[in-house]
């Protein structure tokens, strides 16, 4: 009996290792990726579509959402979103935007060179596409929270400046 447990045994770990080796063998393409985080947004409710640079697109709250998709680097994964600056200046922009990276987890605020335009992103690296499903409500929430910190930041700059 012990002899057939410890068979038994040794065929689960050789089951469990040849699994994990062959997902890790797996060669994810940009059609392939692209089909997996289109499928779970659909899921999801949202209306994802492929824009003219590939990388796709949908919309939350009225956000216009990207993920970007690298061919160089498959398993890296990152959600943008942006927007216009308006009459906020490059250095208030930019003060902001430290600050926020300061506070937030995982979201990066960049500026643009031209000052004008604001991005939130997050970048993960998912060997497996298909986690996307466990990370995307998080990694939204996360963008959310900084783009709420870099607001209420330039608020607070333009209140200083104020009571200067």
């Amino acid at each position: 009996m012990a002899k057939m447990g410890i068979k038994l045994t040794v065929i689960m770990v050789l089951g469990v290792f040849l699994a994990f080796s062959a997902s890790a063998q797996v060669e994810w393409t940009r059609a392939d990726l692209q089909g997996i985080y289109m499928e779970h947004l659909r899921q999801e409710g949202f209306l994802p579509s492929i824009d003219i640079d590939g990388d796709i697109l949908f919309k939350v709250s009225g956000n216009s959402y990207f993920i970007i998709i690298d061919d160089n680097d498959l398993p890296f994964f990152q959600i943008y979103m942006g927007f216009t600056l308006g009459e906020i200046s490059e250095e208030d922009a930019l003060n902001a935007a430290n600050f926020t990276n300061r506070r937030s987890k995982v979201a990066k605020t960049t500026i643009s060179q031209d000052g004008r335009v604001a991005s939130i992103t997050v970048e993960l690296l998912l060997n497996d596409p298909r986690g996307f499903s466990s990370v995307l409500n998080r990694s939204l929430s996360l963008i959310r929270h900084a783009e709420n910190i870099f607001k209420s930041q330039l608020k607070e700059i333009e209140v200083q400046r104020e009571l200067s």
